[in-house]
């Protein structure tokens, strides 16, 4: 039996490869004989640096910069070496995973270490920049970004504003920074929110970064200012883009900025990997991620992975700390089962704890139940 492992990150918990990890050993304890093929994966924001070490040519470059609160980190992205153009991961400096929970701030989380990283890819001749978002502790915007890249914020008086998404309430004049204007920008996102709105970054995204009620009002407000003196300044509407809201509206405020292009960073790693061609060679797909739902099947890569597996007639188990209906919309996607790690009624930070394991061990039921109904 030829067995694929292909989930994500369960964020703040397991990174990607440590998932694939777990799940391999739940199936090695049932048929120690399968041929497994692991690929720990990414829709283009968290854990794209692991696709791209494996499966593209180039390095990784560390460079000092710092988290989305101005702590000093040293932070990598990747270089390619077959072209001059670089892929930054926001999650890597800007992330919600190197902010501790009590010191977490999302009205002054910043974009700007970011920005320090695309600062040194640029200074090493990059043409062509890719920023995979997602997993940022941030709702500024990328306004950040543009701040580390030289450009100017500014209020009615003409003064800098302070950094994070709680300030641009106060936006009314913008000075971009002097980089080249044939600098080719993408940002790798999937997730079709906008970035504004009862679906927009604030109010979705928000609540998983500590934002409270009151945080989201000021998020939107100060979001929604940022969009109108963005399409004063460059002529370009981005309140309305699809996935606009992702990464705290970073990739709206990328669009705004520089015309950054908007796409899928799911198809840009599975084209690199040759995706389709070793799913058709699978028998079963054991794909994860920390909670699958309803937005697992707008383009994330558990969602983007059952999409395949129904495209070529193989079944996928999708695993889960957490699943959430409506179960008819995921089961259509391409799943042929949803199961949690839970075995029990166990608290959250008792599953985070023991992850490992509990993957493990659903890996290993959902198998004899898989065999024992195709003898």
């Amino acid at each position: 039996m030829r067995i694929l492992i292909i989930p994500d990150s369960f964020k703040e918990c397991l990174k990607a490869n440590e998932v694939c990890q777990s799940i391999h050993k739940g199936i090695s304890e049932v048929l120690p004989k399968a041929e497994v093929v692991k690929i720990p994966f990414s829709d283009g924001g968290e854990g794209a640096l692991d696709v791209l070490i494996k499966f593209s040519k180039g390095k990784l470059i560390n460079c000092e910069t710092e988290n989305a609160l101005g702590d000093k980190c040293n932070s990598d992205y990747f270089l390619f070496m077959d072209r001059k153009a670089a892929w930054i991961e926001l999650s890597q400096v800007s992330g919600l995973a190197q902010i501790k929970n009590e010191k977490r701030n999302i009205l002054k989380a910043s974009t700007y270490g970011t920005g320090l990283l695309i600062k040194d890819a640029l200074s090493r001749g990059c043409k062509e920049i890719i920023l995979g978002v997602g997993g940022s502790a941030t709702n500024d915007g990328g306004a950040g970004i543009f701040e580390a890249l030289g450009g100017k914020l500014l209020d009615k008086k003409g003064e800098s504003l302070e950094r994070g998404g709680g300030s641009l309430s106060s936006l009314e004049s913008i000075i971009p920074p002097q980089i080249p204007k044939s600098i080719k920008w993408k940002v790798a996102c999937d997730v079709n929110n906008p970035l504004l709105g009862n679906f927009g970054s604030s109010t979705i995204y928000g609540p998983q970064k500590g934002a409270s009620k009151t945080d989201i009002k000021i998020l939107e407000k100060s979001l929604t200012q940022f969009s109108k003196v963005l399409e004063k300044h460059f002529m370009r509407s981005i309140a309305k883009i699809k996935g606009g809201g992702a990464a705290g509206g970073t990739a709206a405020g990328m669009h705004g900025f520089f015309n950054a292009s908007l796409v899928s960073g799911f198809s840009i790693l599975a084209n690199m990997v040759r995706l389709e061609n070793i799913i058709k060679k699978s028998d079963l797909i054991f794909t994860a991620e920390g909670k699958i739902d309803k937005q697992s099947t707008d383009g994330k890569v558990t969602g983007r992975v059952a999409n395949l597996g129904k495209k070529y007639n193989v079944p996928v188990v999708g695993i889960a700390g957490n699943i959430e209906g409506p179960y008819s919309k995921l089961y259509e996607a391409g799943f042929s089962g949803l199961f949690s790690i839970q075995n029990g009624p166990l608290d959250i930070e008792y599953s985070k704890k023991n992850a490992s394991s509990l993957i493990r061990d659903i890996t290993g039921r959902v198998l004899n139940l898989f065999i024992n109904k195709n003898k």
